[in-house]
């Protein structure tokens, strides 16, 4: 009896996990894993739930006996606020966790003779402007610019971009068994994401989602960065269909393996301006954290996204205004009034 094809997402308790889960769901099979019990509201769209870390290797080994994996989506990580306290766990969860599944991949694809899909979301945390003056002159940057991390965050995500190239083209390669290609390894650095549905879990740009999550909850929110600060940001719905359309992309169509995506680009006092437009009594305030603020001082303005556009055809749905009048002030209210 041979085994269900199936698609396995790490991290799925998280804001893209049970994004993606809902938009792809209809279509796959799928084996969520995550260190909580699965959310209530995924869990009817997920064929087999498995509690536990990605670092437990019995887990790693039970999945590769039982299920035949064929897309991998691996998106368990410790974010970047949490990564700066804990490095050492940082690099354990991020960095050893997915040498496990990327290992996991090798092993399926050997075992079932086809290539494993593997998508990593990376992050803007890879760049490193070496300061608020650097970034200013850079403006708008590519894939191939400042990739001088600042954050243990930004360390680990850029070296697993790296881990996944090796293992995608030069794994094993002195073997006699070499084969390249066992692994079709995708990447994706997201900007900051704002979520309609889930609070923020731990990152450094949630200053955006967070201040709009306290408006619509009547909460006084202190914003940890200064008010000029500019980052590039998307919604998550954005988000979850850029993974859709890259993961759906075929291969021959790619010039590269990571890219950079994105929507707008706008200051901490703009989300302010936007919010109070539709909250007027929100409490909002500014208290600069120092150290905080030099992380986000190392990440771009805006990055150079061209090459999604033209590999994939990307092209976020929303742009600043009709994010927060069409989608993310209407689920908000649902929930809050």
């Amino acid at each position: 009896m041979s085994m269900l094809e199936s698609i396995l997402i790490t991290g799925a308790n998280g804001e893209i996990g049970q994004g993606l889960i809902k938009k792809i769901s209809k279509f796959k099979n799928i084996i969520s894993l995550d260190i909580n019990d699965i959310d209530s509201q995924i869990k009817p769209f997920v064929k087999d739930c498995i509690k536990g870390s990605i670092l437990d290797k019995n887990i790693i080994s039970l999945i590769n006996d039982k299920y035949k994996i064929t897309q991998i989506y691996h998106l368990a990580a410790l974010l970047s606020s949490k990564a700066e306290h804990s490095p050492q766990l940082a690099q354990d969860v991020n960095v050893n966790g997915t040498l496990k599944l990327l290992n996991l991949a090798i092993d399926q694809a050997k075992k079932n003779n086809h290539t494993v899909k593997f998508f990593f979301p990376s992050s803007i945390a890879v760049y490193g402007l070496n300061g608020l003056k650097n970034k200013i002159l850079a403006g708008k940057i590519d894939e191939n610019q400042f990739c001088f991390p600042e954050t243990m965050y930004g360390c680990n995500k850029l070296y697993c971009e790296h881990l996944g190239r090796y293992y995608s083209i030069y794994y094993n390669r002195l073997s006699k068994n070499y084969k390249p290609g066992l692994i079709d390894f995708r990447a994706i650095r997201f900007p900051g994401l704002i979520s309609a549905y889930t609070l923020p879990t731990g990152g450094t740009t949630d200053y955006a989602p967070e201040m709009l999550h306290a408006a619509a909850s009547n909460k006084l929110y202190t914003c940890f960065v200064e008010q000029n600060t500019t980052l590039p940001f998307m919604i998550m719905d954005d988000a979850i269909e850029s993974i859709i359309k890259l993961m759906s992309t075929k291969k021959d169509k790619l010039s590269q393996m990571i890219y950079n995506v994105g929507s707008y680009s706008v200051s901490a006092i703009d989300f302010r301006n936007i919010i109070m437009k539709y909250y007027k009594n929100a409490k909002i305030e500014f208290s600069v954290d120092l150290k905080r603020q030099s992380m986000v001082d190392s990440w771009p303005e805006d990055v150079n996204f061209n090459a999604a556009m033209s590999d994939w055809n990307f092209s976020p749905k929303y742009n600043f205004e009709n994010s927060f009048k069409d989608h993310l002030i209407p689920k908000i209210r649902s929930q809050y009034e």
